[in-house]
């Protein structure tokens, strides 16, 4: 085999880890939403399962979008910008209202910038354009 047919790009590297770590991320929010849940820490049961089935399945997406990343899957480019799309629109509103955290808002727009730049880099398109197969 090829060694430079098998060497990911730089760019494309970064984006899966900053997408894999935000998937982790996400990951030890359901966590704690689920011993929630065990600890009897809800109000409302029904309430706190769904969000903990949201965020877990959104944790699952996440992660599965950084492992396509990786194998250089055509799609997992979109998954990854709506991920850093979705992060920006609570980034925006983290600077404002009652509970308005500038912490909370840059940890958000920092990550979500590097990917986005790492994601438009012409050597990450040109990684994920190969596969053309969807069994691949």
């Amino acid at each position: 085999m090829n060694k430079n047919a098998d060497k990911k790009p730089v760019p494309l590297i970064i984006a899966v880890l900053f997408v894999l770590l935000e998937g982790l991320v996400v990951a030890y929010f359901a966590a704690q939403l689920g011993f929630g849940i065990l600890m009897g820490d809800s109000r409302s049961l029904v309430t706190a399962i769904a969000l903990f089935a949201l965020v877990a399945a959104a944790a699952a997406w996440v992660i599965f979008v950084a492992i396509s990343l990786l194998k250089g899957k055509r799609w997992a480019r979109s998954g990854a910008l709506f991920w850093q799309l979705i992060q920006l629109a609570v980034a925006t509103g983290s600077f404002s209202g009652q509970f308005g955290s500038q912490a909370i808002g840059w940890s958000l727009i920092l990550p979500s910038a590097v990917v986005l730049v790492a994601l438009f880099n012409k050597q990450t398109i040109a990684a994920t354009m190969k596969s053309s197969d969807p069994e691949d």
